[in-house]
């Protein structure tokens, strides 16, 4: 190659477009890797994460220079590395931390080199892609095969069977025209629900926003629907729920006097209070609707035994990501269990297993800021304000509602988009006003990324 085509090629590597074509694809592998893994096999998976940090790295290489972490991120992230020195599965600790780390970086990165809008478009596009990917693959599964599959590639299973013990794991029911379920490209339906949730909510804000033409994000909350109706998740149901009332909430409170909008807000998290606690009581109802146990799918024996060897060690066993069930103690939490389980199905309880005490402190810590933050502009915002830290809101509290049944925040596309979200909102720690410009943009006035997005607030395109 010409040393100046070179050169034309490594200017062009690090410009706007070139950010939002590396975010949009680290999107869709986060969030679908399971899928490149039954397809590629592990070693052709680590290679495509290696090319794709690569090209992160690249593409943000301006922003290294001045890379903050947020400290709370940072102690977390440095306490899953620290906990290899006390961890009962040393190796698999040190290759786990090690992804972490490079997963928050990655995160970071996108966070500081993106405005808040751009990552909201950026997401949405990584979501909607791996939505209407899922569908294709069930269509073909359900059309061309016919029959239920395994994955192409079973070394996952191969490593003490650790994908699904001494049961076959299926890559697709084939089931797209006998009402499901169906698993999409993930391969399983929780996590392919879980991202039609997401898709959709990004789909409502960039609509909100007139970021997105009508079409557009029509096409995604129809495909997001269409996936819920056939994988039927309870969790993503009840999120469903709880969201679609936060948003009501929402634009009542954008809409109220200012003396007003803190007794509205304050309103909004008691009968959410309420709504949690009558959940719990009638469980067993609920969980009926969905043809489900009050077990939660067997979930509650997984839980008990976290909890049990959770108290063993006040300072984790050890950062895992992903349990390794060939090693213990997670060998002996899922046969006491009697559920093969590659996580503990609650990223809290997995959290407090894996890194004690301070690591499902420092996790709820986060959640909570995280969400407090956004609400914060959510409560001050009038009409004309942006609606993306409404966004920021509705995402943390999707990612909390699944991680009550899942450990994903933990790993991959949930510790990936926890991150973002984390450093998107205001200063949470500090006393002063909330900034009016994020308010009002969802970008502070010294955001450069913001600077280099010309559609704000106030010059959004019209939707069609």
């Amino acid at each position: 190659m010409p040393t100046s085509s070179l050169a034309s090629w490594y200017a062009r590597s690090t410009s706007q477009r070139a950010r939002a074509a590396v975010t949009v694809w680290t999107v869709v592998l986060l969030f679908s890797g399971q899928g490149f893994r039954y397809l590629m096999g592990v070693p052709a998976y680590s290679v495509l994460v290696l090319v794709t940090v690569a090209a992160v790295l690249i593409a943000f290489r301006r922003y290294l220079r001045r890379l903050h972490v947020p400290p709370l991120v940072a102690v977390f992230t440095a306490l899953a590395v620290l906990s290899t020195t006390w961890s009962a599965t040393r190796p698999v600790t040190a290759l786990a931390s090690g992804v972490l780390v490079i997963t928050t970086l990655v995160a970071v990165l996108v966070a500081r080199g993106t405005s808040r809008g751009q990552f909201m478009d950026h997401l949405h596009r990584g979501l909607q892609i791996s939505l209407f990917m899922g569908i294709a693959f069930e269509l073909f599964a359900s059309i061309v095969v016919r029959h239920p599959f395994p994955p192409l590639m079973k070394d996952l299973s191969g490593i003490a069977k650790v994908d699904g013990g001494g049961f076959p794991i299926m890559w697709s029911q084939a089931a797209m025209f006998s009402g499901g379920p169906v698993q999409g490209f993930v391969g399983n339906r929780n996590p392919f629900a879980a991202i039609a949730l997401f898709a959709a909510m990004t789909a409502l804000i960039l609509l909100l926003e007139r970021r997105i033409r009508l079409i557009d994000g029509g096409l995604t909350l129809a495909g997001a629907v269409l996936v819920h109706l056939l994988t039927l998740s309870a969790t993503v149901t009840v999120a469903a729920v709880y969201l679609a009332g936060l948003v009501i909430a929402a634009l009542i409170i954008r809409r109220a006097k200012p003396s007003m909008k803190r007794v509205l807000s304050f309103s909004v998290l008691a009968i959410t209070a309420a709504v949690a606690v009558l959940t719990l009581k009638f469980r067993a109802e609920i969980f009926a609707m969905f043809d489900r146990g009050p077990d939660a799918t067997n979930r509650t024996a997984i839980w008990d035994q976290v909890v049990q060897y959770a108290w063993h060690r006040p300072e984790g066993w050890g950062y895992v990501g992903y349990w390794p069930i060939w090693e213990d103690p997670y060998k002996t939490i899922i046969d006491k269990a009697g559920v093969v389980a590659a996580h503990g199905h609650n990223a809290f309880l997995d959290a407090w297993l894996q890194l004690g005490l301070i690591g499902v402190v420092l996790l709820l810590v986060m959640v909570v800021l995280s969400f407090g933050s956004a609400w914060r502009l959510v409560e001050r915002a009038s009409r004309g304000d942006t609606y993306i830290p409404l966004g920021w809101a509705l995402l943390t509290a999707a990612l909390a509602l699944q991680a009550l049944t899942e450990s994903r925040m933990l790993v991959e596309g949930g510790w990936f988009l926890l991150v973002i979200l984390y450093c998107s909102g205001p200063g949470v720690f500090t006393l002063t006003i909330v900034d009016p410009s994020l308010v009002h943009t969802g970008a502070p006035p010294d955001d450069e990324a913001h600077a280099e997005d010309p559609i704000t607030v106030h010059t959004r395109r019209p939707a069609l």
